[in-house]
């Protein structure tokens, strides 16, 4: 597994700043792939959301998404990108210049 944390902005309010895991996982009887996930920093929704962690989106955590959905995610959400040179693989998936 190769977990990534970065912030972003909400795309539904373009000065949110968010939370983003993103990375590769295998989970035995699932299937492999890219996974998503957006956190709120938003009290009011970490408070009302039924998991109390305030997710915002959670793609491909069990059913892994592709590399072309990860950078749509990735490029929807404005996400930083830290230094992935020990995850040369996630690097190449994001197809970034």
């Amino acid at each position: 597994m190769s977990r990534h944390h970065t912030t972003g902005i909400d795309p539904d309010n373009d000065e949110a700043i968010v939370d983003v895991c993103y990375g590769y996982d295998t989970v035995p009887g699932f299937k492999s792939g890219y996974f998503f996930q957006v956190y709120s920093r938003d009290p009011d929704i970490i408070r009302e959301s039924p998991d109390g962690e305030g997710i915002i989106i959670e793609e491909g955590l069990l059913d892994g998404i592709d590399s072309n959905r990860l950078t749509i995610l990735f490029h929807r959400y404005k996400c930083k990108l830290y230094d992935l040179s020990n995850d040369i693989d996630l690097y190449n998936a994001l197809k970034l210049p």
